[in-house]
């Protein structure tokens, strides 16, 4: 069990895959050798297609995903995780995960101390959010509330990374915290009638977040709270979902 009593952005950032009805949309993923050490592993898109989407997951105790990103050119994605504390002599994994769609598609990232904020230009909205930090944690990865751009935030120098271009209805549901007192607690939020996921975000308070993945039409978050001794405390889960038509 992971034992953490400040906001960590811990296992994953996962993005589901865009609309299941689009055939033209792909989701891809690599995962890193098992061992106990820091590491990054990537992985391209196809032929003809753009990152519209990253996340990451990592195994293992004491250990922390520092960097989601996309290239620039949005061809690949990678992600990079560190062990923390005590650090483990266990192996472990982190494995990366991208949502490839064809288009055009603009990347705005940004730097800023503990929270960095990145505009989309034009009439272009947020598909997904990436970020990054200079080796402390990340704590919250999603999009702005009128998708206009991305928002991550975290410990050190933190650099954001949102995926702008355009896709029929958009719309961010979720961003509505729940307060718990349970060591680990799951909170989802759906897309609503014919909307179809297209990408998932997810921010802790005084937890540690261990997966943020699709469900059905929406999203879910999982996390765990515990002190120093195992103990439950209370600290709280937020979910978001970007869903389109």
């Amino acid at each position: 069990m992971k034992v953490m009593s400040t906001a960590l952005l811990v296992l994953s950032l996962a993005t589901p895959g865009v609309a299941q009805a689009s055939t033209d949309v792909v989701a891809v993923q690599a995962t890193s050798a098992a061992t106990s050490a820091g590491k990054t592993v990537s992985v391209s898109c196809p032929n003809g297609t753009k990152v519209v989407g990253t996340g990451g997951a990592v195994t293992g105790e004491r250990t922390t995903i520092t960097r989601v990103r996309p290239s620039d050119d949005l061809t690949s994605a990678e992600v990079t995780a560190v062990e923390h504390g005590v650090g483990t002599v266990l192996p472990w994994t982190v494995t990366v995960r991208a949502t490839c769609a064809p288009g055009e598609f603009t990347l705005a990232s940004k730097s800023g101390t503990a929270s960095a904020e990145a505009a989309c230009p034009g009439t272009q909205k947020a598909l997904g959010v990436a970020g990054e930090t200079d080796g402390g944690h990340l704590t919250k990865m999603a999009p702005k509330n009128n998708l206009k751009g991305g928002l991550v935030e975290g410990s050190g120098t933190v650099t954001v990374h949102a995926i702008c271009g355009t896709r029929p209805g958009l719309v961010l549901r979720g961003g509505t915290p729940t307060v718990v007192v349970t060591k680990t607690a799951s909170k989802s939020v759906a897309c609503q009638g014919d909307e179809q996921v297209v990408s998932a975000g997810g921010a802790v308070g005084g937890g540690i977040i261990e997966d943020v993945t699709p469900a059905g039409a929406g999203a879910t978050v999982t996390g765990e709270g515990t002190d120093a001794q195992g103990q439950a405390i209370r600290w709280s889960i937020t979910p978001y979902v970007v869903c389109s038509h």
